[in-house]
């Protein structure tokens, strides 16, 4: 899948895993990366691994999808793409990481 950013800044922030240990701690930096790294080797989310639990939000969220991090974080993506179904989703833009809890 095509993962982007919302801008330059934010890019250059996931992409650099010192201001992300900075940010959420070593382990949490480190499983942002692979989660991205997944999603950029993956051809579409049915190819994501199964522990990411990609799974899509309801409510106000609708429209936003979420795998897992370190518990009780979330790396909440948007789909870039029109799609009917989740076997469509073809690029991704990162959105946020929150503890939907």
């Amino acid at each position: 899948m095509i993962v982007s950013y919302k801008n330059s800044r934010e890019e250059k922030f996931y992409k650099d895993k010192n201001s992300l240990s900075m940010s959420y701690g070593v382990r949490m930096a480190e499983k942002i990366c692979q989660r991205i790294s997944e999603f950029q080797a993956a051809d579409n989310p049915n190819h994501l691994p199964k522990n990411a639990r990609f799974h899509e939000h309801q409510g106000k969220r609708k429209g936003l999808f979420s795998v897992d991090l370190v518990h009780p974080f979330r790396l909440i993506v948007e789909p870039t793409c029109k799609y009917a179904d989740w076997s469509e989703i073809t690029s991704m833009q990162i959105y946020e990481i929150m503890d939907p809890h």
